[in-house]
């Protein structure tokens, strides 16, 4: 799980980071990132300018965004995120401002959730999880079969298969293709990638993820004959495109 906190305030900051990294640490296995023990990565930016630097790079499941920042304001960062992102990760707005006429702007500008200061811990970690959950992150859901067109996936058994047929992939192979299917037009970050399937940083002349992907084109047949497209983001990362209508 990765999760980005947008907040200019250093106490509030601290606070939204030790809560969810407590969270983390009491959540049950399921609500854990899919590389093993790890738990959640929290990120916290100070401004709009350093996040906007970050979501960049990296890929976020959720972010948690204050209104009131030294050079944007949230609805300005969420309309950016909208502009640049074709699926946007789902944002949580964490404010004092609570008006009516706030909540509605903040949710017609693509907030998820809206959550006013100060906050209730149990309740925002509520929130978060409700998030995730309505996202497909985390949680038991995650062991129950998909399809997408002739591509079946069982996480329990680990196993894709084409056509009833299951494909041979090696573990790291498999990671990387659930992580793509899962998260259909959505551009992941290598930086992400990394992290989930492998657990550890890019290096700097490392090619295997290029490799993998290489890989998981051949064996999963992910070209436009099948309706498919697995393509790299110029100095971002990779995503995969499913080209008909299900």
């Amino acid at each position: 799980m990765f999760i980005a906190i947008l907040e200019d305030d250093p106490v509030c900051l601290d606070q939204l980071s030790s809560l969810l990294r407590t969270a983390s640490e009491q959540s049950p296995q399921e609500w854990r990132v899919d590389n093993g023990e790890k738990g959640w990565q929290i990120d916290s930016y100070q401004n709009a300018r350093a996040f906007i630097r970050g979501i960049k790079r990296n890929t976020y499941n959720l972010v948690l965004l204050d209104w009131m920042l030294p050079d944007m304001n949230g609805p300005e960062v969420l309309h950016w995120m909208d502009e640049y992102f074709q699926s946007p990760p789902p944002v949580i707005m964490v404010t004092n401002r609570d008006a009516e006429q706030d909540v509605v702007e903040a949710l017609k500008a693509g907030a998820e959730d809206f959550v006013s200061k100060p906050f209730r811990s149990e309740e925002l970690i509520a929130r978060v999880l409700t998030t995730l959950r309505r996202h497909h992150v985390g949680g038991k859901h995650r062991y129950e079969p998909f399809s997408h067109g002739e591509l079946t996936v069982s996480p329990k058994e680990e196993v894709i298969s084409i056509r009833g047929e299951p494909v041979k992939l090696t573990h790291q192979e498999y990671r990387l293709a659930l992580l793509l299917l899962r998260n259909l037009n959505h551009p992941l970050s290598r930086s992400y990638l990394y992290e989930t399937v492998w657990g550890q940083e890019e290096s700097p002349m490392s090619r295997t993820l290029d490799v993998h992907i290489y890989r998981l084109r051949r064996k999963l047949d992910l070209n436009a004959e099948n309706g498919w497209k697995l393509s790299s983001v110029y100095r971002y990362g990779y995503r995969l495109q499913r080209l008909v209508e299900e």
